[in-house]
């Protein structure tokens, strides 16, 4: 008997060199594996078939990692060339999962050809345990987001079955809804059938990346990345981060001065989308940031850029200056325009521009304080975001030069809407005020001011997720599942409140409320972890992206949507970039 098994596992390494047997195929049909009850293969990489099958075998004898949990029935495993997927498919689970991605290797590098797998550079692994039932959903799939990356799902109808695991759904920026309706699509049936007639389980898994080369490393990951720790966040990783952004905004700005709005990883292509607002910060904090530096040549691109953006968008009406995009003139867009001028070293250049703007929004106040948001227009929304950067604007124009009119029209448009945010309380409302109240506070030491200060940021500090989440990398992001008026998580929320966050710190210290100040230097710590477990850093979080050079230094979205938007990474960048002087001041590391 054992001769004769001996005999059949020859035969089976024989049968993977030729082109594999056991490969299913992501849309496989036929029953499940079970899971072998005699012991696991022995790896020995010297039968394995040399390429990088025996690359892995090598690896994973020197450095399997323990599972806490053991994969069951099949596994997925894809190989890749600097982020190209080259093949992938779902095998049943024999003799350990070490084995099977050994054979599962072999097939697919066979199948690939010689010369594609010799550019085999990295393996994705995927091991599912713990499958469970699941009811369909019609709207939203099996799961919510924030499962997306970290569990898996099987579809099942008619004898066929597809398994997507959460590595391939990182790797593709899908979500539940989207692969469900991909299994429906590709056996040509209704999503409403596949609801009533198929079978949905999901399941965790063990997701590993195994990085071949001159450096093999197995990394587990968490949710296609690997976690940061809060012990993580000091001066120097905080510096690396900011560096990280600078380098993905200057990239992302192109030779005509035309600036990314929208970059897809997964796609690698940049989206048509725009939106003046964020392209005009984008705008501002290329200036901030050649400020920052003392380099002209970043001061260079930003006024190549601001010329760009202006001879798009910007329009006039009689001596009114505006931005203007699809026939909507906005006033946080006007606000924005005039702020990166008025803070760049070019600005007497752009000075007809900056007080064609800024007469613009003088225009938009109302003799109550409350601001017209949009132009010629009865469109009364976004007072959570236009009012307060128009009051960041005037408190730049103060800063710059003193102006006591300026100063009653600020001040009567605090009294309002500080009544209208506490009826209508968001936080994305607090960032905008906070700055702007700061900067008029250090001049007129207006307690009303202070006191309201605090009392915003006191309510965005408990905005913030830390022990209550369902997932580790979530930790430190502002988001409130209980209150989804307040919007979804997003890496531009993060930067902006640490923007705010950052004038809210040094009032604090200011006045010497001490108490105050440490929880504010804890959220903006805990902030910064979150952006750090959002930016693409290396080849082992952009194990699917070709062009690479295109997101490095980017922030995601989410820790489960991969697509960078130019605000996730501005907001970010200028909230460090008065971070850090802060900190280093006041030694808060």
């Amino acid at each position: 008997m054992r001769r004769a098994s001996n005999m059949a596992t020859v035969l089976f390494m024989g049968l993977v060199v030729l082109g594999g047997l056991i490969y299913l195929g992501s849309q496989s049909s036929g029953s499940l594996t079970p899971i072998s009850s005699t012991p696991p293969r022995r790896i020995d990489p010297a039968t394995t078939p040399a390429g990088p099958a025996r690359a892995v075998a090598e690896l994973l004898q020197n450095h399997a990692p323990i599972l806490d949990a053991a994969p069951e029935q099949e596994i997925y495993v894809a190989v890749r060339s600097k982020g190209r997927r080259l093949g992938e498919g779902t095998f049943p689970l024999k003799d350990g999962y070490q084995a099977t991605t050994i054979d599962a290797v072999a097939v697919l590098t066979n199948r690939a050809g010689a010369a594609a797998a010799a550019e085999v550079d990295a393996v994705e692994v995927c091991l599912p345990y713990d499958f469970r039932d699941v009811r369909m959903r019609a709207k939203r799939g099996v799961q919510g987001n924030v499962h997306r990356g970290m569990r898996g799902v099987r579809f099942s109808h008619g004898g066929q079955r597809a398994l997507y695991c959460p590595t391939d759904m990182i790797a593709r920026n899908s979500d539940f809804k989207q692969v469900q309706h991909e299994f429906a699509r590709g056996l040509r049936i209704k999503v409403s059938d596949l609801i009533e007639q198929g079978e949905a389980e999901i399941f965790d898994a063990h997701q590993l990346l195994l990085q071949l080369g001159d450096k093999p490393r197995v990394h587990q990951l968490l949710r296609g990345n690997v976690l940061v720790p809060e012990s993580a966040v000091n001066r120097e990783t905080t510096l690396a981060l900011t560096d990280g952004m600078a380098r993905w905004l200057l990239h992302s700005l192109q030779p005509s001065g035309r600036m990314v709005y929208m970059y897809w990883p997964s796609r690698n292509r940049e989206s048509n989308g725009n939106n003046m607002i964020r392209q005009f910060m984008a705008s501002t904090a290329l200036v901030r940031l050649g400020n920052y530096r003392d380099d002209p040549a970043i001061t260079e691109a930003a006024e190549r850029n601001y010329r760009y953006n202006l001879s798009k968008f910007y329009r006039t009406d009689g001596d009114l200056g505006m931005i203007t995009f699809r026939n909507k003139s906005k006033l946080g867009a006007a606000a924005l325009a005039a702020l990166g001028i008025v803070e760049a070293p070019f600005r007497a250049e752009l000075a007809e521009y900056e007080r064609a703007l800024v007469r613009f929004t003088d225009h938009m106040l109302r003799d109550n304080g409350r601001f017209y948001t949009f132009y010629k227009s009865d469109r009364e929304d976004n007072h959570n975001f236009y009012p307060g950067e128009t009051l960041l604007l005037w408190a730049f124009l103060m800063e710059k030069q003193p102006d006591p009119e300026r100063l009653d029209r600020f001040m009567k448009s605090f009294y309002h809407y500080r009544e209208w945010h506490r009826a209508n309380t968001n936080p994305a409302f607090i960032p905008w005020h906070t700055q702007a109240y700061y900067m008029v506070w250090r001049h007129t030491r207006n307690e009303e001011l202070r006191d309201f200060v605090f009392e915003m940021n006191d309510f965005l500090a408990d905005f913030q997720q830390w022990d209550n989440v369902r997932y580790e990398d979530e930790r430190g992001r502002y988001h409130d599942p209980e209150r989804r008026n307040f919007g979804p998580p997003h890496a531009s929320s993060t930067g902006v409140y640490l923007e705010g966050f950052i004038d809210a710190y040094k009032m604090a210290k200011e006045v010497g409320d001490e108490v105050r100040a440490e929880r504010y230097r804890r959220a903006m710590l805990q902030g910064i972890r979150s952006l750090m477990q959002l930016q693409f850093v290396d080849d082992v979080d952009t194990y699917y992206v070709v062009k690479k050079d295109d997101v490095l230094g980017g922030i995601r979205t989410t820790v489960y949507n991969n697509t960078i938007r130019v605000d996730n990474v501005q907001h970010s960048l200028m909230g460090l970039m008065k971070l850090i002087p802060a900190f280093d001041k006041y030694e808060a590391w």
